[in-house]
């Protein structure tokens, strides 16, 4: 086997193992959630606390807190977990984002709840 052949090898072992789902969109080191032309859902980021542990996979919601930072809302154990339990709560994940945005124009720009058009 060629060198060449041997390092292209172990490059798509390490790309195959990051997971992958129909659902979870491969972006600039994370995935974002969406079925479809439904609401994105969140994001999944993998993480690894030291080089040798395991990866864990952190699910954040498509919403920021007060600083502007993604919020965090739970960790699987693979990207496939981290998709069924953000399908299996979308409707939840869906209201929050929504809630949160509206709070969040109501704190940046002093806008009242309902004052905004619908989009």
């Amino acid at each position: 086997m060629s060198k060449v052949k041997s390092t292209v090898d172990r490059i798509d072992r390490l790309i195959g193992s990051i997971g992958e789902h129909p659902c979870a969109h491969l972006e600039a080191g994370y995935w974002r959630v969406q079925v479809e032309d439904q609401p994105v859902l969140g994001y999944v980021l993998r993480h690894r606390t030291e080089l040798g542990d395991p990866f864990t996979f952190e699910i954040y919601a498509d919403a920021r807190n007060a600083d502007g930072a993604r919020i965090w809302l739970r960790r699987e154990h693979s990207l496939n977990s981290a998709v069924a339990w953000m399908m299996q709560n979308s409707d939840r994940l869906v209201a929050f984002a929504a809630r949160q945005a509206e709070a969040h124009a109501v704190t940046t720009h002093g806008e009242s709840p309902g004052s905004r058009g619908v989009s």
